[in-house]
């Protein structure tokens, strides 16, 4: 929900009648709520007048709202990176990231892209493991005197990290749509 909007049904007011009572047309608080955009000008002034507060108070707020969607960006870049300590932990791959997700899912968006790192991450691991399982046994018949267990190993651990890095580079880039997955465990 946008800031304005916030504000503005904290306040009571329709955007019809936020319109009316600060002269700006409808069309402008319908801009300003739809794209959670920080009024400027004659604009700010008129808003803060009407909400009862200085322009420099709807400003901070507007301010605050930017970091703590940096912050929540970074929370989740944190979550997707702590995945490689499979590489050296065990289940690395679930118990960090789940911590870091347990500790910064305050916010539904943390929360929400957590859960999906962490969902990936359980299924990929639970393929590892029945790969891992069968591979002595398939191994057998179609490689002879090769350790098919190693490879496979080898092969899942390449395959994770491009999936971590490919989702770190979309992540940097603000594209959250990722790692969406319709099976759920968390």
């Amino acid at each position: 929900m946008s800031l304005i909007k916030k504000i503005r049904e904290k306040s009571g007011y329709t955007q019809f009648e936020l319109a009316k009572k600060s002269g700006l047309s409808l069309r402008t608080i319908q801009r300003l709520e739809s794209k959670n955009q920080e009024p400027k000008g004659y604009t700010l002034t008129v808003l803060s007048e009407v909400f009862g507060m200085e322009p420099s108070a709807l400003q901070e707020k507007f301010k605050n709202v930017k970091q703590s969607k940096a912050s929540e960006a970074t929370s989740i870049r944190l979550i997707n990176l702590s995945v490689l300590s499979f590489l050296g932990i065990p289940f690395g791959n679930i118990i960090l990231p789940f911590i870091l997700w347990r500790k910064n899912r305050t916010s539904k968006f943390v929360d929400e892209m957590g859960r999906r790192i962490i969902n990936f991450q359980i299924i990929f691991s639970a393929v590892l493991s029945i790969l891992l399982c069968i591979s002595p046994f398939i191994g057998r018949y179609i490689f002879s005197n090769t350790s098919v267990i190693f490879i496979v190993l080898f092969l899942a651990y390449a395959v994770n990290i491009i999936i971590v890095c490919n989702t770190a580079i979309k992540l940097h880039r603000n594209n959250f749509n990722v790692l969406n997955i319709p099976l759920r465990f968390i």
